[in-house]
């Protein structure tokens, strides 16, 4: 399967399945946890498409390069492209884990003061999708 068919396909999905949660602030915050943009202070992202609904990010993470302290706004989903190995760190409190590509998840609303990033364990690059719904952030 491509690439571009994968993305497609985990997108079309993953919208499908979390379009009933398009709910006026689901966590409990709104604009306390910044832009409906991921960003990360190590990783530079690509904007792929930004409307009035979603906003659909692509990232490359580097083996060994940690993504730095970040947030991230509430209603995010993600769509792994290739393989993953994590080091995921919020605060004293580390775990590992591993994604295989194809995997999607939902997370949450992480604020800054959690001290969270995360580093690529592997020996690839890690491409990752993330699509922020607008409903429950700013921007």
């Amino acid at each position: 399967m491509s690439t571009v068919s994968l993305i497609a396909g985990a997108i079309g999905g993953a919208l499908i399945a979390v379009s009933g949660l398009w709910l006026n602030d689901v966590y409990g915050t709104k604009a306390a946890y910044g832009t409906c943009k991921q960003s990360y202070p190590n990783i530079p992202g690509e904007l792929l498409l930004e409307n009035d609904h979603v906003v659909v990010q692509r990232f490359s993470f580097p083996p060994g390069q940690w993504e730095g302290v970040h947030a991230h706004p509430a209603n995010q989903l993600y769509i792994h492209l290739t393989d993953a190995h994590w080091k995921v760190r919020y605060g004293d409190r580390v775990t590992t884990g591993r994604e295989p590509a194809g995997s999607v998840g939902w997370f949450g609303p992480v604020d800054l003061s959690e001290d969270h990033e995360s580093v690529n364990m592997g020996d690839a690059p890690i491409e990752l999708i993330w699509v922020t719904l607008k409903e429950g952030c700013t921007g």
